[in-house]
């Protein structure tokens, strides 16, 4: 039982100096600390010398302490003022005391802001609740950004640097660091987000992200760009998607035989076009009907226009596309829509 509790005792005295610590580390605590002393101080001497010495009988010392309160404050009602010398000492005291603690916490306060700012310009914030992370500095993770904010506008987004940017997204936060270290990761947001967008030029340091940002996030989407065909089978090995370069070779060497098409995929990828290319999950309303239905559906919308294009459907964990000629298909729940919306105002 003694053993209990000496333990006790010491576990209980560790956690009070651990708090006390905490606490001196913390200026402005210890500001409104003294403040409050020094109140106290002044409150009990102003008791002293005018009511239990002096002639204010009729004051209280929940009286003399508002009076220390608005002293110190400089605020000044005149509702209850000293009538002894030593309540003008006192009072003096009061004043001066108030001033040099006033603008003490003042300064305090604005250091605090100035502090929380520069970390924030610099970079060196720690964001909470972040939704998506996008990692890297290439101007594709720019891309990647101003496209999720056109489409995911109630997200919160963290942009992860190995320095500061130029200029940052409205409402975007950013962290700089080392792309490699777990800390500058964790600063970002990542142990909680939902999506995880890797966009480096450099293959081993996306697989090393991709490997990361599974260690410390088992339940969110990651996906990596990939250069070679090698980094994205390692990245699809691991449950990683991947978004193969070759898709922007491709669209190069459309822009010598088939320039027009290169222009429609820079338009139809951008939600900032007249069209868009959209996925579209399948509700209750569109199950079981077929392709040639679902168009008719469709066709109600007043603001745009939508044409289903392709199928997307999960069969033995794999991945079949099916184009939409066969308008006689049925869609199921766990079908994906791809489609082109066009906006109302645009020919056909």
């Amino acid at each position: 039982m003694i053993v209990v509790i000496v333990i006790f005792t010491i576990n209980f005295i560790l956690k009070i100096s651990a708090l006390f610590k905490r606490i001196l580390r913390n200026k402005i605590i210890i500001i409104l600390i003294m403040f409050c002393v020094i109140a106290l101080i002044n409150s009990f001497l102003f008791y002293y010398f005018e009511v239990l010495i002096g002639p204010q009988k009729n004051l209280s010392y929940v009286h003399c302490f508002y009076w220390a309160i608005v002293t110190m404050a400089t605020v000044g009602y005149g509702d209850i003022v000293p009538q002894t010398v030593e309540g003008y000492i006192v009072t003096a005291l009061a004043i001066v005391l108030g001033i040099s603690i006033f603008t003490l916490l003042i300064s305090s306060l604005a250091e605090i802001f100035l502090n929380k700012s520069m970390r924030k310009y610099y970079g060196l914030i720690k964001v909470k609740n972040a939704d998506i992370v996008v990692i890297g500095g290439t101007e594709i993770c720019r891309e990647v950004i101003d496209e999720l904010k056109l489409n995911v506008k109630d997200s919160k987004m963290t942009w992860v640097l190995e320095s500061q940017p130029r200029s940052v997204p409205e409402d975007i936060e950013f962290v700089v660091g080392n792309l490699n270290d777990e800390e500058t990761l964790k600063r970002a947001g990542i142990e909680k987000a939902d999506n995880i967008i890797i966009c480096t030029f450099d293959d081993s340091l996306s697989i090393h992200l991709a490997l990361l940002s599974k260690k410390l996030n088992k339940n969110a989407k990651i996906t990596a760009l990939a250069i070679s065909k090698k980094t994205e089978e390692l990245l699809n090995e691991i449950n990683v998607n991947s978004i193969p370069l070759r898709i922007i070779g491709r669209t190069l060497a459309s822009t010598v035989f088939e320039p027009s098409v290169a222009e429609f995929i820079e338009e139809a990828t951008s939600a900032k076009g007249i069209v868009d290319l959209i996925e579209i999950d399948v509700d209750k309303n569109l199950v079981d009907k077929t392709l040639k239905e679902i168009i008719e559906v469709f066709k109600d919308k007043k603001k745009y226009k939508i044409r289903p294009l392709m199928i997307v459907r999960k069969e033995y964990n794999t991945i079949k596309r099916i184009p939409v000629t066969d308008e006689e298909i049925k869609i199921s729940k766990e079908d994906k829509i791809v489609a082109l919306k066009i906006k109302e105002q645009t020919k056909q």
